[in-house]
C-alpha cells in the first residue's frame, strides 16, 4: 500500500478511537510538480546570558535576556525530482513577517517593535532532499555558514536550517517522520538513524523512534496517530581557523615585521568555539492512509547553545572575549491549507 505525501496541520483530533487497521507498508508518494501550502504556528521561549564584550562583529549582545516569540506564517513546499531515482527535492520557502515578541533584555521590557537580533527569524529558503520513506538524504552544507549571520540567525539556528533532521528545531524542514521500510500495524515501533554533514569535522547523527500509537476519527476520516521521539547528537565546532584566514586577508600586504609579529600573537589568542547540545524533540502526526496525507503535526523541541569567543574588536582591534549561553524551547505546528490532497 503506497501512501501519498503528507504534510501537516495543527490542532487535535476528535480522539475517537477506531478499529485497528491491518499491517501496511507506509511510503511518501511524492510527485514532481506538487506544491503544498502550510500554515505554520511558532511558539518559542529563549533564555540567554552573556559575559564579556557587549558587541561582536557589529552585533549588540545583551548580558541577560528572557524572550517569548510567537507567530504564524504560510510556508510553501514545492516538490521536484531528485538527482537519483526515488529521491525528491522539496523547496521550502516562507517568512514569519509578523512576530509577537515579549520579554526582558537587560532588565528592560521589549515588544514586537524592537526584536533583538538573537530572536529574529530570517526568511526560510532551503531545499531538502528526501527519499520515498521520508529519510533525509545527506548533502553538502548550504548557505552562509554554520550559523548564518551568527546572532541574527540564532532564532532558527541559521545555517542548520533544512539540514538538521530533528523535527521541530527549525520550521523550514521536511514534515513527517521517517517511515518504516516494513509493514506496520497499531503498536509497532521502528527506529531510523540519519547522518548528515555537520558544520565541523563530525557528522550530525539523529535517531528517530516512531510508534503507530492508534487509529482515530478526524473530521470524518480514519487516520493513523504516529508518535515520534528524536535525539540529535552534540554538535561542536571551532571557527577560529576560518576567522584567522579572514583576518589575515584583511591585514595590509605591506605589513612590517613588527606588525606581522603582533598579528600572529593575536591569532594565537583567537578562539571561536560553538556547541549545540543534544537536541530532543517529541512529535505527534495524524496521518490519513486513505488520502496519504499527514493532516496534523505538533512538535516540541529543546536545545542549548553556547559560544566561547575571543576575537579582535571591530572598532579598537584589541582582543575581546565573550561567553554566551542560550536555551531554546519551541513548539511548532503545521496545517495543510492547499495542495493536491488538501
Amino acid at each position: 500500500m503506497v501512501l501519498a505525501l503528507g504534510l501537516a496541520a495543527c490542532g487535535g483530533g476528535s480522539g475517537e478511537p477506531t478499529p485497528e487497521a491491518e499491517a501496511v507498508l507506509l511510503s511518501y508518494s511524492l510527485s514532481e510538480g506538487d506544491e503544498f501550502s502550510y500554515e505554520v504556528g511558532l511558539d518559542q521561549h529563549i533564555e540567554m546570558t552573556a559575559t564579556g564584550a557587549s558587541s561582536f562583529m557589529g552585533e549588540e549582545v545583551p548580558g541577560n535576556a528572557s524572550v517569548d516569540v510567537a507567530g504564524t506564517a504560510t510556508f510553501t513546499h514545492a516538490v521536484s525530482a531528485g538527482p537519483e531515482p526515488g529521491t525528491y527535492e522539496v523547496h521550502i520557502t516562507g517568512e514569519f513577517a509578523d512576530l509577537t515578541v515579549t520579554g526582558d533584555v537587560d532588565g528592560e521590557s521589549i515588544d514586537s517593535t524592537d526584536i533583538p537580533d538573537f530572536a529574529h527569524h530570517e526568511p526560510v529558503d532551503v531545499t531538502v532532499l528526501v527519499d520515498e520513506q521520508g529519510n533525509i538524504v545527506p548533502q553538502g552544507p548550504e548557505g552562509e555558514g554554520p550559523l548564518g549571520d551568527l546572532f541574527g540567525g540564532l532564532g532558527g539556528l541559521g545555517g542548520l536550517s533544512g539540514t538538521n533532521p530533528a523535527p521541530g528545531l527549525d520550521p523550514g524542514q521536511f514534515i513527517g517522520p521517517p517511515l518504516s521500510d516494513e509493514e506496520v500495524a497499531v503498536g509497532d515501533t521502528w527506529t531510523e538513524e540519519i547522518e548528515t554533514p555537520g558544520p565541523g569535522d563530525e557528522p550530525v547523527v539523529t535517531s528517530i523512534t516512531s510508534t503507530l500509537s492508534g487509529m482515530e476519527d478526524l473530521d470524518g476520516a480514519e487516520v493513523m496517530v504516529i508518535d515520534s521521539n528524536a535525539t540529535t547528537s552534540l554538535i561542536e565546532f571551532d571557527l577560529a581557523e576560518l576567522f584567522a584566514g579572514m583576518f589575515g586577508a584583511m591585514s595590509a600586504e605591506g605589513a612590517t615585521g613588527e606588525d606581522s609579529a603582533e598579528f600572529e600573537g593575536m591569532m594565537d589568542q583567537l578562539r571561536l568555539q560553538i556547541t549545540v547540545d543534544d537536541t530532543n524533540s517529541e512529535s505527534r502526526t495524524w496521518f490519513d492512509p486513505a488520502d496519504g496525507v499527514a493532516k496534523q503535526s505538533e512538535t516540541n523541541a529543546a536545545t542549548s547553545i553556547s559560544m566561547d569567543m575571543n576575537v579582535p574588536d571591530e572598532k579598537t582591534g584589541e582582543m575581546a572575549g565573550l561567553v554566551m549561553d542560550m536555551t531554546l524551547d519551541q513548539d511548532v505546528s503545521y496545517r495543510l491549507i492547499s495542495g493536491p490532497e488538501a
